[in-house]
Formats: C-alpha cells, sequence, structure tokens
C-alpha cells in the first residue's frame, strides 16, 4: 500500500525511514523527479539519519492540482508535510528546483531548518536558463515527458555516462498522460517565475551550496552568485554538469555527509 499524506492542496506520496534517536534530512528533489531520485543519497545516509523523501506537487504519485505552482506554494507544502508527521526540524537538501523550494523554506522557517544543502540550483534565471525552460515545456507539450528525460539526460551528464546507462533509459517506462504532462508544466512555469533573492537573504541556517563546474542547465556562475547573499555558507564545485552528484555520488556523498556531521 502506498502511503500518502493528505495536505490541502492533495495527496502526498512519501517514504520515511526512522532511524533510532538519528536526526532527519528532508530531501526535496527537483523538475519532474520523484523519490527514486534520492535512492542513491537513501542508501548513503541511512545508516546516519533518519530520511524523508516525497513527491513534488506535480511530480509522481502525488497530487497534480491544476494551479498556478510557485515556489512559495511548494514551501507551504513542505511546511505541512514535516508538521503532520511530527518533525519539529531536519536537515534539508534541495537539488535543482528542489533547491530553489529549499530556499524559500528555509527563510519562512528558519526554525525547521538546521543545515541546508542546495545542489545545482540558483535564485534566478539567466538569459540561457529561461530558454531551457521554454524548450522544454514545448517538447512536454508537443512530443512528451520521455523525450524530456533524454533530453535532461544528455544536457546533465557527460557522454560516457550517457552510454553506460543508455539501455536503462530505454527500458524506463514514463507515465505520458495529460495529468503528468501538466504536472510538468506547472513546475516549469513555477521555475520561469522564480525571483529567490530576498530569500536568501534572510536565510540563518548554515549552509553549503554545490554545483556541477560543466552545468548546462544551471550555469556554476548562478549558483555561485548565491553566496553573496546567504549569511554563513560554504561553496563546493564537483566534477560534471547538473548531475554531478549522481555521476560521482561518492566524492560528493562524503561532502555532504561530512558538512552534515561537523
Amino acid at each position: 500500500m502506498i502511503p500518502y499524506l493528505k495536505t490541502k492542496l492533495g495527496k502526498i506520496n512519501y517514504s520515511i525511514k526512522r532511524k533510532s534517536n538519528k536526526p532527519y534530512v528532508f530531501f526535496i528533489g527537483g523538475l519532474g523527479s520523484t523519490i527514486s531520485s534520492w535512492e542513491d543519497q537513501v542508501e548513503y545516509y541511512k545508516n546516519h539519519f533518519s530520511i524523508l523523501t516525497f513527491d513534488n506537487l506535480g511530480s509522481g504519485k502525488s497530487a497534480k492540482p491544476q494551479i498556478n505552482y510557485s515556489m512559495e506554494i511548494f514551501a507551504e507544502n513542505c511546511y505541512e508535510i514535516m508538521s503532520k508527521l511530527d518533525l519539529p526540524s531536519a536537515h534539508v537538501v534541495g537539488k535543482s528546483m528542489g533547491g530553489m523550494i529549499a530556499q524559500v523554506f528555509a527563510s519562512k522557517y528558519p526554525k525547521r531548518v538546521n543545515k541546508l544543502v542546495l545542489a545545482c540550483t540558483c535564485a534566478s534565471r539567466d538569459k540561457i536558463g529561461k530558454e531551457l525552460i521554454s524548450v522544454s515545456k514545448k517538447i512536454a507539450s508537443n512530443v512528451g515527458l520521455k523525450e524530456i528525460w533524454f533530453n535532461a539526460l544528455l544536457l546533465g551528464y557527460s557522454r560516457e555516462y550517457v552510454e553506460s546507462n543508455f539501455s536503462d533509459y530505454k527500458k524506463n517506462k514514463v507515465e505520458n498522460n495529460k495529468s503528468y504532462i501538466d504536472g510538468y508544466l506547472n513546475q516549469c512555469n513555477a521555475i520561469e517565475s522564480l525571483d529567490n533573492i530576498k530569500y536568501l537573504k534572510k536565510i540563518k541556517s548554515k549552509t553549503l551550496i554545490i554545483y556541477g563546474k560543466n552545468d548546462l542547465i544551471v550555469a556554476p556562475k548562478k549558483s555561485i552568485e548565491m553566496a553573496k547573499f546567504v549569511k554563513w555558507c560554504q561553496v563546493i564545485g564537483f566534477p560534471g554538469g547538473h548531475g554531478f552528484w549522481k555521476e560521482n555520488k561518492t566524492l560528493v556523498n562524503e561532502e555532504v555527509l561530512n558538512f552534515l556531521v561537523d
């Protein structure tokens, strides 16, 4: 039976792994991604932390309400999730769109956030970033979501990684009905209206900003510039592109673990 939380905007598909006397890490995923996108991190951190993962509104098995999505709406949903699960606080880790959500969440609910990790993300979009979202919307609307994931694979990873994982991509069955496409498009709309600088300035948590040095989806300079606005932060660049955490998981997992347990 799939566990769901009932929230104001609909059901949320989630997974919680409690480990006695261990603090929580709350993982917030990226555009169109699901719980499965964190499987490497869940495996790596499970002995050190209790872990909470979920499908964002508009993704996976969670609700896909037809509303104007925003980072604020996503952040409020995160607050509701933690409240319903009686989690007073957690380390919060967000990648890509999840990092955009985490910025708002940490700003509005500082007592809920112990340490904050912002991965392959930004607080505002440059012109190429905006064009990428525009093109992604066209692909999703006119071709489908399986093609979206292939495009993300090509843009996010090295050629060697794509070649070694190509057969898995071909086997992957992607939900491509109207509700899934609409959910993806609504998330894209939230990214298009991204304007988080004002939230960065209010973040009180110790923050780690990590990025891929060859990221084509979020320009490294857009990740690095966030540090100008966060009171206490550390910045680390890693080999790889947007999917650096997956492609170099051992290296990145160790750095993030050191930050969270320090």
